[in-house]
Formats: structure tokens, sequence, C-alpha cells
């Protein structure tokens, strides 16, 4: 990273954080009517991630028991899982690291997993042992209540994804967002990635209009983050393993499918946002859905719903929430798009970098990367997706941000 003015404070946002409160903690805000289930489902609830608590001889490992433990003999991973449910914590972790502001997707790894969601076990899960859409909107309802309490703790910097539980009842889900948005959740909506589960319509489906209508009349984001959507891995070995090399795969569907179905042609303000999926994949996937498009014997018909290349979709509506990126993928920004890659720290998750700071990180990831590139990928591409006010941030850059001399190796 090059810059002219050593001096300079640089503003720094994470596109990828965790929040979720201890699973306990949810009953208190799930309508009293779902209480009974609620309990039914707390007392199945096994965190899978926690090394420090006993697991269902049925639910696999993600990671081998030793590794998890020198991860949580860190002093750091408490500081992190405490963040998650304690805003006040979590603000002082993001002073410390530098970062401005941080956009906070549900967790599971610190057992704060959002009821009936099942965020927790989705490599090992059949669909139809899947809670009913009544019950994912209750667990939605009781997330989305206790999101709205932590980010209010300073809005301009927690910038919350809401759930909507099912897109089987789209009026659940339109009430959802519209809910979040009036209560103060800033960052947009983590939309649910659902491929096997007969029940559930995905992205391209017709009903869906009202719901992507919302999102673009209220400036609400949709997001699609790794893990979810992945099929049914059985109850081997394997599963695991199996679910870990594909599980980044699954999230990038909804830009091909909300493409080439006529969704961004239909819905010109509707935000696109492709989370901790990698992002070196952007560039043959565009190259192949403009040949496509064009490919007469690909044609959709007389009535082509499309009035653009799907690149230009791309560039007009998404961008990459590039947590964790890799050097690799920085030296092929201009062709993924530099204005479009959004670093990301995955905090207070396992894969954080194995724990180094935030600083380290990005010194070594953007090393060499002139300063305006540098500052896009760092806050300003962000700045721009999410629409930050920049008047409110800049003051918090000034007081926590890093030295340009701090971010330039050597």
């Amino acid at each position: 990273m090059v810059d002219e003015d050593p001096s300079d404070r640089v503003m720094i946002i994470s596109s990828d954080g965790h929040v979720g409160a201890p699973v306990e903690t949810y009953r208190g805000y799930v309508d009293p009517k779902y209480r009974a289930d609620f309990d039914d489902w707390l007392a199945q609830y096994v965190p899978l991630w926690t090394a420090t608590k006993p697991k269902a001889p049925e639910i696999q490992e993600t990671l081998s028991e030793r590794y998890k433990r020198e991860w949580l003999a860190n002093p750091k991973v408490a500081e992190g899982a405490e963040g998650t449910w304690n805003p006040s914590s979590r603000l002082r972790t993001l002073d410390t690291d530098g970062i401005v502001a941080d956009v906070l997707f549900p967790d599971d790894q610190s057992a704060n997993s959002p009821p009936f969601l099942w965020f927790a076990r989705e490599h090992n899960r059949p669909w139809d042992k899947e809670y009913s859409p009544e019950l994912k909107l209750a667990g939605a309802r009781a997330y989305n209540r206790w999101l709205a309490e932590y980010c209010s703790e300073a809005p301009e910097r927690l910038l919350g994804l809401a759930v909507v539980g099912s897109l089987a009842d789209v009026g659940g889900a339109v009430e959802q967002v519209k809910w979040a948005k009036k209560n103060g959740i800033n960052g947009g909506v983590l939309l649910p990635l659902v491929y096997y589960n007969i029940n559930e319509p995905f992205w391209n489906h017709p009903s869906l209009e009202p719901l992507w209508a919302t999102c673009a009349e209220l400036d609400m984001p949709i997001h699609s983050h790794t893990g979810s959507g992945s099929p049914y891995y059985g109850e081997g070995l394997d599963g695991p393993i199996l679910y870990s090399m594909e599980c980044t795969d699954w999230p990038h569907r909804p830009l091909w499918f909300l493409t080439l179905s006529g969704v961004f042609e239909r819905h010109p303000h509707l935000r696109l946002m492709l989370t901790e999926q990698g992002s070196w994949w952007v560039p043959e996937k565009l190259m192949w859905m403009d040949a496509m498009a064009a490919m007469p014997k690909f044609a959709y018909s007389e009535r082509n719903p499309l009035t653009m290349k799907p690149s230009e979709y791309f560039a007009r509506q998404c961008w990459l929430g590039s947590s964790l990126v890799s050097k690799h993928e920085i030296d092929l920004r201009h062709a993924i798009g530099v204005d479009k890659m959004m670093w990301g720290w995955d905090f207070p998750h396992i894969e954080s970098a194995d724990w180094l700071t935030p600083r380290d990180n990005i010194r070594q990831v953007l090393e060499g990367v002139p300063g305006d590139e540098a500052r896009a990928i760092l806050a300003g591409n962000a700045v721009r997706a999410y629409q930050l006010d920049v008047s409110k941030l800049q003051p918090i850059a000034d007081r926590v941000g890093p030295r340009v001399s701090e971010l330039v190796a050597g």
C-alpha cells in the first residue's frame, strides 16, 4: 500500500462480522405463543463449534478438537465471544483494531444460533428436518428484536443484517424487512439460501417480487454468505470436509439467478452483497453469463427480459464482501473489480486470519497496492455499497484508524 502522506489515518470498514445472543437469551424475544416451541428447540440445541461443551454423538466435527482448544486459549477469543452479544465490548474491540464500522451477520460459533434457523448444522441436516416457515419467522422476529437493541448502541458503526426466516412466507419476509428498517437495523437483510427444500422458493421465483420491491424501495441491500444452502452430506465422517470444500460455492448462485431472471432489470435499485465466498470466481462467471445471454441457442425467447449485459448489472448493483481476502485475489483486483471488493475480517470467527491483527492482515495482502485502490477496498467501496454517511464515520476514523505507516510493510 502506497500513500503520499504517512500521517493520514486510514478508514477501515469490515464487510463481515458476526453477532448473536447466547441462545437462552432469545426466549425473552420470542412471541409468547412460541415459547413452548422455543423451550423444545433449546433442549435439543447443541453448539457445533464450542469445544468446551459436549456434543451429541451424531454431530460431526468441523475442525479438530485440539485446534479448537488452542483457538479458545487465545485471549482475544473470549473478548470476541463477549462482543457478539455485548455491543460495548464489540465497540472496544473495533476501536483497538482500528475499524470504524462492521457489517454484522448472525453467528453460531459462540453458542448463539438464532432459534429455529439451524445456522449451526447446515452440513448434516436433511431438508425435511427443518422447522416450519411459521417457526422460522418466529425465530427471525426474535433475532431481529435482539439485534435492533444491540445495534442501537452505535447504529452508524454496528451495521446489523436482519433475517426473514423463510422465503415460503413472502408476506412475513416483507414484514421483517420493513420492521428492521423502521427499528434501526442499517446493514440490510440476510436472505436464506435453500436449494433442496421443495417448500422454499428460490430467488428467481415470481412470488418474491414484493420482497425485491420492498428491499429496493427501503435501500436494504440483500446478502448471501458462505455456509448456507449446502446440500445434506450424510452422517459420515467425510461430511464436514465435503461441506468445507463446497460451502463457498453455493452462495454464488443468487448472482446469476437474480441477473438472468430479470430481477435486477425490474428492480434497478436492488443491491446484492456476496460475502465471504471468495472473489476470484467473479470474472469467469461474468464472462460466461455475458456469452450465454448473447448466444442464440441459449436465447430466452422473443421476450428477452434483459436490456443490458449481465456484467453491467453486476457493475450497477453488486458488491463483494471479500472477507479474509487473499493476496491472490488482490492481485486479480482489476479483473474482479477494484471498485467492488470490500475488505472484511470475519470477526470473531475461528477463520479470522488465524487471529492476526487487522493491521497485520492488511499489511500482508495490500502490499504494493496504490493508496487510492487500497482505501477503496478498505472503506470507500463499502461507503458506496451501503450508502454510509462519511460525516459520521470520519471522526471515528480520525480517532481509531491506523496511520498509513502502520499498514505499509517495512
